[in-house]
């Protein structure tokens, strides 16, 4: 059974969801945008496990489209949420947007090793990275009607816009199947 799909603007920091996946930057150690906020509120120690995993698993950092978790810290006080998913976005220059999807798809797969009842995306890679807000509400659409959700597990996808327009946007695109 697909999970419910809700769509909104917010914070991601202030969302009460399982998991929420952070629009990562490939060195682990903090960025600005989604990043910069979630390293902020989740706090000093997030940046303590990161130091810990490049050392002993991503020595160059995490490649593009690929995923990794950790635990919520701050935000598991405040908000409930029980991981953090980490996600490098692609920059859209380079073209590949297959990338993007993957992040999509490693973070679900992620949040169902965890048994998460829900999770939180940002739109991956819009800011900084440049991916227009059309193909990325397209990416989203289309894992989201292909993945294989895990019986059970994932009950809700909450996609988090910053801004309004985003948000008409995605519904238009997710919830609404057009363009």
């Amino acid at each position: 059974m697909k999970p419910k799909i809700t769509i909104i603007k917010s914070d991601i920091t202030k969302i009460k969801a399982d998991a929420i996946v952070n629009a990562a930057h490939h060195t682990l150690m903090g960025g600005g945008g989604v990043d910069g906020a979630i390293h902020r509120t989740a706090g000093s120690d997030l940046i303590k496990e990161f130091i810990k995993l490049r050392n002993e698993k991503y020595l160059h950092g995490l490649n593009t489209g690929e995923a990794v978790a950790t635990k919520a810290y701050n935000l598991e006080k405040t908000n409930n949420v029980k991981i953090i998913i980490h996600t490098v976005g692609p920059r859209f220059y380079n073209g590949d947007l297959d990338l993007l999807k993957n992040c999509y798809i490693n973070s679900l797969k992620l949040a169902e090793e965890n048994n998460c009842k829900s999770i939180a995306f940002p739109a991956i890679a819009t800011g900084a990275y440049g991916v227009p807000i059309e193909k990325s509400a397209e990416i989203v659409r289309n894992v989201l009607n292909s993945y294989e959700f895990k019986e059970g597990i994932i009950e809700e996808v909450i996609l988090v816009l910053w801004r309004e327009e985003d948000k008409l946007v995605y519904e238009e695109i997710i919830l609404h199947n057009r363009r």
